[in-house]
């Protein structure tokens, strides 16, 4: 990724030109007065690593009136210092309070707090039915074999445990979940004592045993249609005599309650997730959660990723973590390169694409597409799966394809060999994409996704599962990124503070450390010599950024994790 003055200026102007058609047509209100984008009076920010929220407010509202103060409203992520803040849109615009926090030096990220909607599914009668996603014999007048093939997979693999080991979780965001069904294993949080109002487990979360209601910010998960189908495609349990099998026969569901409403609930969502996964890592296992894939089945229709920079940036934050994240397209026929779409359309490498493939392979006509952005297909259309009351039903949608995509992540960590999990364990972020290769590489290639997405196919577990069957994979240590064509070496890259930069070819003129909105990020310590530079990025706070090096003759520009 080219990160340039006419780049930065462009998301500038990209974000002015949206600000003044929204104070020319409509003053105070959002861009469609028909159906407002975001939350009148919320903004989301992001504090740098030590930023203090109280003492930004008290600067920021020093400048102010006191009927156009600003207030804290609660913390959305306390791991990457994220918080939602409240004014009276009346008193004060959102575009003035934009600026007072995209100006404050201790604030990393500043937007709106969009409006979010649940991917829309159509929902069928009940019925008792083959699983044509998992093993396409044509019983429902498909094509024979378009399918993930499941069964060949189970051969292999069928979930729950890593070589190691570890439980393998996968943290499904969605609008609820039946937690008795009888055909769903749930995650739980066995550091937390159920109903007793204390946070047990020092994770800043009171009463997370089963999961997490991000809408009301407690632990009280309830019950919901949509979240209970898709926890079932990712890990319905299999061989037990009991209604029908997940892409996972044991894996465990992490239940999380945000997927619909605003923005702010998917990222408390998210920042729970991270929480959990962050703190496994860092107690080697002791406490927390072994997340490996989050399922996102929402989003924003059209939306543009220079908006949410927070939402797209956690990605990377989960990413390096180890967790990766599928995410469902817009249920629409719309190419997502140039029309956009949120979370399809954010650059993370850590997140996976998906949209919805029919019983006969091919894209279902209600589901959107990309060359660049939406990496694969999985089966979406009539799809069978859990609902609430342990009953069972189909459902049709992007929203159904992307649980196939986070249980497979979940069955290939139970397939791969115990040096893998050990290496992964060191370098989690650089080993995620392994497993993200292994699942783009195993694709089969389908002619109704050839040239509209990323792999031109549709997933294929046992495909993916062959790839790494024999343990044979490429070794690094740390992660070493070459910047085209120049040779330029960055490394390690994911960091948590040293970056070294290696291989530039005369003076250097200036180096220099951006975020997601082109802004220059202050307080990187810079050390250069002839042909090195050494970055410590310890002070900021984790994420992804571009960093831009300028010699005499050439600009150079690549993406930098720090995590």
């Amino acid at each position: 990724m080219k990160l340039n003055n006419e780049i930065i200026e462009s998301m500038k102007n990209h974000i002015a030109v949206c600000t003044v058609a929204l104070v020319f047509l409509f003053p105070g209100s959002p861009c469609f007065a028909q159906r407002p984008d975001h939350v009148p009076g919320q903004l989301i920010i992001q504090l740098h690593y030590k930023g203090e929220v109280n003492e930004v407010l008290a600067t920021i509202n020093g400048g102010v009136s006191t009927s156009s103060k600003l207030s804290h409203i609660k913390q959305l992520s306390q791991r990457l210092n994220i918080h939602l803040i409240g004014f009276d849109p009346v008193m004060l615009e959102g575009k003035e309070a934009l600026w007072a926090f995209r100006n404050n030096e201790e604030v990393f990220a500043a937007q709106l707090n969009h409006f979010v909607e649940q991917r829309g599914t159509i929902p069928n009668d009940p019925r008792f039915g083959d699983q044509w996603d998992m093993d396409n014999t044509g019983q429902s007048g498909g094509m024979l074999d378009a399918d993930i093939d499941a069964p060949q997979a189970w051969d292999s693999a069928t979930g729950g445990l890593t070589a190691l080991g570890d439980t393998i979780v996968v943290a499904v965001i969605d609008c609820g979940f039946d937690l008795n069904h009888e055909d769903l294993a749930y995650w739980k949080n066995r550091k937390e004592i159920p109903n007793n109002n204390v946070d047990d487990d020092n994770n800043g979360y009171i009463d997370d045993y089963d999961g997490w209601n991000a809408y009301n910010s407690d632990g009280d998960v309830s019950s919901c249609g949509h979240g209970t189908h898709v926890a079932g495609t990712v890990g319905a349990i299999g061989n037990n005599g009991v209604g029908l099998a997940g892409v996972n026969w044991n894996v465990k569901i992490m239940p999380v309650q945000g997927s619909s409403g605003t923005e702010s609930t998917v990222i408390e969502s998210y920042g729970y997730v991270l929480e959990l996964r962050a703190t496994y890592n860092e107690t080697n296992g002791d406490s927390g959660a072994f997340v490996v894939s989050t399922n996102s089945s929402f989003g924003s229709n059209f939306g543009d990723p220079v908006d949410f920079p927070i939402w797209c940036a956690f990605y990377d934050s989960l990413g390096v973590a180890g967790v990766l994240s599928a995410g469902a397209t817009m249920n629409l026929d719309e190419d997502v390169d140039s029309e956009n779409d949120i979370p399809t359309a954010c650059p993370s490498e850590w997140m996976i694409s998906v949209t919805n493939t029919t019983e006969d392979d091919l894209r279902n006509s209600g589901a959107a597409y990309g060359l660049t952005t939406i990496d694969l297909g999985a089966p979406g259309t009539d799809i069978w799966s859990t609902e609430p009351n342990d009953t069972y039903g189909q459902k049709t949608g992007t929203s159904m394809a992307t649980p196939h995509v986070a249980g497979a992540v979940a069955l290939l960590y139970a397939a791969v060999c115990s040096e893998f999990i050990a290496d992964y364990k060191g370098n989690p972020g650089f080993y995620a994409l392994q497993i993200r290769d292994y699942i783009f590489n195993g694709t089969d290639s389908i002619a109704d996704l050839t040239e509209i997405t990323v792999t031109d196919g549709r997933l294929n577990i046992y495909n993916s599962l062959m790839l790494l069957a024999n343990c044979d994979y490429t070794k690094y240590v740390g992660m070493e990124w070459s910047v085209q064509p120049n040779d330029i070496r960055l490394y390690p890259n994911p960091t948590r503070s040293l970056l070294t930069i290696e291989g530039i070819e005369g003076d250097i003129v200036n180096v220099g450390l951006y975020n997601a909105l082109g802004q220059e990020v202050p307080g990187v310590l810079k050390l250069s010599s002839k042909d090195k530079v050494e970055l410590n990025l310890e002070a900021i706070t984790p994420g992804f950024y571009i960093i831009r090096i300028q010699n005499t003759a050439n600009i150079f520009s690549s993406r930098v994790v720090r995590y």
